[in-house]
């Protein structure tokens, strides 16, 4: 019975690491324009109301692509000269 335990409270930790890994991620998109999918509204819903399994759906089908979180490249004028 507390090896069944031990696998329990392992599988909740894991759900809970992933919910709060989605969360994060989903909040830290600059953009509604780079989600696959939806907003940043709609994602966070999805995550919040339907726990672990709006995470692994956000993981899935919501989050953007790898390359697009980079934002344009900065436009600073050049440094004055002496």
């Amino acid at each position: 019975m507390e090896g069944l335990f031990g696998v329990f409270a392992i599988v909740v930790v894991l759900g809970l690491a992933v919910w709060i890994w989605a969360l994060v991620d989903c909040l830290q998109v600059p953009d509604d324009s780079l989600y696959r999918t939806g907003n940043k509204l709609i994602w966070v819903l999805v995550i919040v109301l339907a726990q672990l399994i709006g995470a692994i759906i956000y993981l899935t089908i919501g989050r953007p692509e790898r390359g697009a979180r980079q934002g344009p490249p900065s436009s600073l004028p050049p440094p004055p000269r002496p």
